[in-house]
């Protein structure tokens, strides 16, 4: 029953999570400006690129670490 419980929170939290990122507002278009004034785009690459092969990685970590740790309840008992 608690880890039914927990399960259940961590959805509801994931829900909430995903919901809250995907709201954000549009921002308003950036005027157009010469060449020669353009300021060149900082180094790196956005953290959303790769977001969902994350989310996906810690879902299957999650499942795989409670099946574990159910394999070793029932085998102490």
């Amino acid at each position: 029953m608690k880890i039914s419980k927990t399960i259940f929170f961590v959805f509801f939290i994931t829900l909430i999570s995903v919901s809250s990122v995907t709201a954000g507002t549009n921002a308003p278009p950036k005027p157009v400006m010469a060449k020669s004034a353009a300021t060149p785009k900082p180094p790196g690459v956005p953290i959303d690129q790769s977001l969902t092969f994350l989310i996906m990685a810690a879902l299957l970590f999650g499942t795989y670490t409670l099946y574990q740790y159910n394999l070793k309840r029932k085998a102490s008992v």
